[in-house]
């Protein structure tokens, strides 16, 4: 028999809350079983909440613990059933350090799942001694138990889609609170259908209580919005705006670059070609951010391409739009100056800005926009990318779900 040194020391180092070490064996080289004490003595009746310390019956079961040096540790613990001796109930009594049903103590379960998501489930397996069966089960029950805990105090919601695959195939809809900067769901499919039923079981409650919802340009999302949730203002997000007009001036771009190779003139099609070379990046940044190099081509631009140009400024002065800090009244105004103007180089963005104007003013209240859930989608694409690519949608949903409740 060990020692009490001994046992007080060992009972030291695993460190649990009211629990004694009474006994220890070693069953292999590695492997180290720790019979434990429960110190409390009284239990809560779960029916009547009386207190009772009347043993109705003892099981001793194993638990897996923590590694303990090179030693992988299991828990030879006494989960007492107790008989209340007012209502007569028999119960089990609670143990702190482990769920009921569970052969691994919540400690070892945090630290397999942080390991999990900084490796992999095969590395973490490995290492604690576990199988990969084993660990996936870890995760799914945590999941489970996650999603039972759905928040309830969603004031700003952002969706948003993340590519499962390359190429642009199968995409996946984030959902996010913009409040927390925490995802709260990832569903297999964009479609509308997929994504009302996520809503539907939020509740009423929940869904009548979010006022704002920043969405992309996508119109399923803005009347899926306005069908489930009545009391949220949707918002279109500006990035998309900017995004699109980008776009309409880059094809401008590549028109002018593919008519100054038709060019017959030699002098002027290479004199043409040399302003055109390399003034994608400067084009699709904001004056701001040019160096030397970068205005030099932009004011290049106005002697081989002055249309081009001229969309170049027409796009600063919409971005300057969403920068000042203006009224949405104000920047109604604006916007019906700047379409007025630019409809001739951006007649796509324009009829956008027209379909969607209540939705792009509505950014001018809270300025709220989708750049959390970018941020998001950056990082979710990084955990892919670190997980070997999870080509399983639940245990990608799985990874990115329990990384933001563990990690951040």
């Amino acid at each position: 028999m060990p020692s009490n040194p001994l046992l007080h020391f060992i009972t030291k180092v695993i460190n649990i809350e009211d629990i004694k070490v009474v006994n220890y064996d070693f069953i292999t080289e590695d492997e180290i079983v720790v019979e434990i004490q429960n110190q409390s003595k009284f239990s809560q009746c779960p029916r009547c909440g009386k207190t009772t310390n009347k043993t109705h019956q003892n099981h001793w079961y194993m638990v897996r613990d923590i590694p303990m040096s090179d030693y992988q540790v299991i828990l030879k613990v006494n989960r007492r059933q107790l008989k209340c001796i007012e209502c007569h109930q028999v119960f089990s009594e609670e143990l702190s350090f482990v769920k009921t049903r569970r052969t691994y103590t919540k400690r070892l379960a945090m630290k397999v799942i942080k390991e999990v998501l900084e490796t992999n489930v095969e590395s973490a397996a490995r290492r604690n001694g576990m199988t990969v069966s084993e660990v996936e089960t870890l995760l799914k029950e945590l999941e489970a138990d996650l999603l039972k805990e759905k928040s309830h105090q969603i004031k700003k919601l952002g969706i948003d889609e993340i590519t499962q695959l390359k190429g642009g195939k199968n995409y996946a809809a984030v959902l996010v609170d913009l409040e927390t900067r925490r995802p709260i769901a990832l569903l297999e499919k964009r479609n509308k259908v997929i994504i009302a039923e996520y809503l539907s079981s939020l509740g009423s409650e929940v869904l009548n209580q979010i006022e704002e919802v920043s969405i992309d340009l996508w119109m399923p999302y803005k009347s899926l919005i306005q069908e489930m949730l009545p009391n949220a203002q949707v918002v279109a997000d500006i990035f998309h705006v900017m995004k699109q007009i980008n776009q309409e001036l880059d094809e401008r771009r590549k028109q002018e670059k593919r008519a100054a190779v038709k060019i017959k003139n030699r002098q002027e099609r290479e004199e043409k070609l040399a302003g055109l070379t390399h003034s994608k990046y400067p084009l699709l940044k904001k004056k701001e951010s040019l160096n030397d190099e970068e205005k030099a081509k932009i004011h290049s631009l106005q002697k081989v391409a002055p249309e081009l140009e001229e969309m170049y400024r027409n796009k600063e002065a919409m971005r300057d739009i969403f920068e000042s800090h203006i009224t949405s009244d104000e920047a109604l105004y604006k916007f019906l100056e700047w379409t007025e103007t630019a409809y001739k180089f951006f007649p796509k963005s324009c009829r956008t800005i027209s379909r969607w104007i209540d939705e792009i003013l509505a950014y001018f209240d809270h300025r709220t926009t989708q750049g959390i859930v970018e941020g998001i989608n950056q990082k979710i694409k990084l955990i892919k990318r670190r997980a070997y690519g999870l080509t399983n949608f639940n245990s990608f949903r799985r990874r990115i779900l329990l990384n933001w409740h563990f990690c951040c």
